[in-house]
């Protein structure tokens, strides 16, 4: 296959994971930097319009701020400057773990979509590590290790769809990552359907996280249903919907703006 004939834009991204063992090594490079490009581009502009996290601050006069009269006027008179209540903004430092289902069922597009996905959590999230698991957990992303966007997408990429459905060990090595953090904020993020064909109870795992969003993907299976449900209770975290996989991006954009404020 010729240069000109190799995939480009999101025909790249979709088609990478089936040829890249089929390529020479010179022409995979070429189709997964266009596959690269072209999930940033679409992670960028499902981003256009969005913030980056921020967390209200109250602080007290001569912080920095705005005044808040409300609360001013709640303090008894007479007025110490003190008594000056001031609200700011300030970046979240947070650290996020993403564990992602890499089993057999995955195809191109679905790696593709769950690339893209990952991409703007890190896009909005300045630390965030990567956990892929199938009937083993693998360390994609270490939290420690600052790896760019770029990276990050390719690392996903490069991942083999195979195995089993272990829920429960990508769990517990994102929990081994989070454990690691010193920061206040923590939490997981688990994209999966929830349904489970080894390992044992991924719930058990899930009550020890500090935070655990759960993203269900997939057609509505009661079984998937009820294990994410609880996941996401037994964690403290929020369960989102995606049918389709074609809703990832969407759905992980509405969490990053709903738990972390972006």
């Amino acid at each position: 296959m010729e240069l000109a004939e190799l995939p480009e834009g999101w025909d790249a991204a979709t088609r990478f994971h089936r040829l890249r063992r089929r390529l020479p090594e010179r022409q995979r490079k070429v189709v997964q930097e266009r596959a690269v490009d072209a999930i940033l581009e679409r992670a960028r502009a499902l981003l256009r319009h969005a913030g980056h996290p921020v967390r209200a601050v109250e602080d007290r006069f001569p912080g920095e701020g705005e005044l808040d009269l409300e609360a001013t006027l709640c303090n008894p008179r007479p007025w110490q400057p003190r008594d000056l209540v001031l609200r700011r903004n300030e970046p979240v430092e947070a650290d996020v773990v993403l564990s992602l289902d890499m089993s057999l069922s995955m195809t191109g597009e679905k790696i593709a979509l769950t690339a893209l996905s990952s991409a703007i959590m890190r896009l909005r999230i300045q630390t965030v590590g990567v956990v892929s698991f199938d009937t083993v957990a693998h360390l994609l992303v270490p939290l420690a290790e600052r790896v760019d966007v770029r990276e990050l997408v390719r690392r996903i990429l490069a991942v083999p769809a195979q195995g089993y459905t272990n829920i429960e060990a990508g769990l517990r090595m994102a929990l081994d990552q989070l454990s690691r953090s010193r920061r206040r904020e923590r939490a997981g993020v688990v994209m999966t359907d929830g349904i489970a064909n080894t390992g044992w109870d991924p719930v058990r795992v899930a009550r020890h996280f500090p935070r655990l969003h759960v993203v269900q993907v997939g057609p509505e299976e009661p079984r998937g249903t009820e294990t994410c449900l609880r996941m996401a209770r037994a964690g403290r975290g929020r369960h989102y919907r995606a049918e389709h996989y074609e809703e990832l991006p969407g759905v992980v954009r509405r969490l990053v703006r709903e738990c972390f404020g972006a």
